[in-house]
């Protein structure tokens, strides 16, 4: 189990560092447990190395650093060597200057930050934000709250603390999850599906929604200080960073914190893109006073009527109102819910949506039906209904068959008629319609129905013409 910096032999070092800290360093150094302050003292520079006596030297440029003498030979799987980064905020009691630090999560109006690394092959290593969140606004130790880690690259076979929980989308990247606990402060970390050299402006607010949403953050910890360096484990020279920037804001205290979580979102809609891609959409709603939603979390589901778990979950933080989920099985019904997330929390989830897949290429299905749910409310919802020919003769007309089960009814049907005894419905052409080429679609079908507010599954099978199809 990997162990980090702060493991309590490293407290008194720390604190002797963090103690003549005021004294002027050379830009470059050796020491292993360097403080020197950056940019008028906005940033600090800091060797950190905690759990080695190997020799590190590194050069300080700007707001960044190169790593020029290096070797470190630890195992993987226990603590690194040292934690060589650069931060802003108060690290262990020691503060930096312009400092915009502490905030209250729940009141965090902006917070981005940019770097660009450098990550010379061959070590074990990571390249990582490290982000920490205490329960009070300040402290001169380890802080107790949560420390949220964002691995942008790394190399070898190290690991997070905890296990791999689920995976996130946040503002278009994919990243794997980690939970774990300390002894006295909860761990969450954001390993980068695909590796990075370096972000601008990238914005924290989404992994702290994501982490509070997860229950590893409370609102009402305080945002202390933000870093970024290199665990290494072994090698490690010619690692480098540069042009470290962080900035946040908190929100306008006249206007109070967000403390009330989203409504449920509201118009999910699932429609098929191909046979493993279904494509998801919802409306933009109106969020609580002096809140922003900060993402989206995404279920999927093959039972209609699901409760939306962690088991389900397949993405978070999605930032816009759109999904595509990809990776689907061929002519299979799926069942979606969201929820929206604030720096309250999570909302109720929405109503379910769901879309069938189309058929596979080369399929000898001779007939496919795509049946997706729009818009639904009390009592009420839209369907729109997609006839494929996927059969080498064409149709001069269709009957198209179904049962509902869970009670829906047909109220109002357009481009065809509908004949409803009990649950078992058929939905016949109209003049203009009934010719379909071999491998071609109609897609005009759709109607209005009544439900019973509980269960609104999609039919289990579809008939065209006699012949079963999906």
């Amino acid at each position: 189990m990997k162990k980090l910096k702060w493991a309590a032999i490293g407290f008194a070092a720390i604190a002797m560092c963090i103690g003549s800290s005021r004294i002027a360093f050379a830009q470059s150094t050796c020491s292993p447990m360097a403080v020197i302050p950056l940019d008028s003292g906005v940033y600090h520079f800091q060797t950190d190395e905690w759990n080695s006596s190997a020799e590190e030297c590194a050069t300080i440029n700007g707001t960044g650093f190169t790593i020029t003498t290096a070797n470190f030979d630890l195992p993987t799987n226990g603590a690194p060597s040292t934690y060589t980064s650069i931060y802003r905020g108060c690290h262990w009691g020691t503060c930096t200057s312009s400092n915009p630090f502490p905030i209250q999560e729940s009141n965090i109006a902006s917070a981005t930050s940019s770097v660009n690394i450098t990550q010379p092959y061959g070590y074990n290593n990571d390249a990582a934000y490290d982000i920490w969140f205490n329960k009070t606004s300040t402290t001169s130790g380890q802080p107790n709250g949560t420390e949220v880690m964002i691995w942008l690259n790394h190399q070898g076979v190290i690991q997070p603390i905890g296990s791999p929980t689920a995976t996130a989308t946040i503002d278009g990247a994919n990243y794997e999850v980690w939970t774990g606990n300390q002894s006295t402060w909860k761990v969450i970390s954001y390993v980068a599906s695909t590796p990075v050299t370096g972000v601008s402006s990238l914005n924290l607010v989404p992994f702290f929604a994501d982490a509070v949403s997860r229950g590893s953050l409370n609102p009402s910890w305080w945002l202390i200080d933000v870093e970024y360096g290199f665990e290494i484990w072994t090698g490690g020279q010619g690692l480098a960073m540069s042009n470290f920037s962080v900035s946040a804001a908190a929100g306008s205290s006249s206007g109070g914190n967000c403390t009330t979580v989203p409504s449920a979102p509201s118009g999910l809609r699932g429609t098929p893109a191909s046979s493993s891609v279904v494509n998801l959409s919802w409306n933009t709603d109106t969020v609580p006073a002096n809140c922003t939603v900060t993402g989206y979390n995404v279920y999927r589901s093959a039972t209609s009527g699901f409760t939306p778990s962690l088991g389900n979950l397949i993405a978070h933080g999605v930032t816009a109102t759109s999904y595509s989920d990809s990776g689907l099985s061929p002519s299979t019904t799926y069942y979606y819910k969201i929820e929206a997330v604030d720096a309250a929390g999570a909302s109720a989830s929405s109503s379910q949506a769901s879309a069938i897949t189309q058929v596979a290429s080369g399929s000898t299905s001779s007939c496919h039906v795509t049946y997706s749910i729009g818009n639904s409310w009390s009592g009420g919802f839209q369907a729109a209904i997609t006839i494929q020919n996927t059969g080498s003769t064409a149709w001069s007309g269709w009957d198209l068959t179904w049962t509902f089960t869970n009670g829906q009814a047909i109220a109002g049907l357009w481009n065809g008629t509908a004949n409803q005894s009990g649950g078992n419905v058929t939905v016949r052409n109209l003049s203009y319609n009934g010719a379909i080429p071999a491998g071609g679609s109609y897609n005009g079908v759709g109607f209005t129905g009544t439900w019973n507010n509980t269960t609104n599954a999609v039919p289990a099978s579809f008939a065209i013409n006699g012949t079963t199809c999906r």
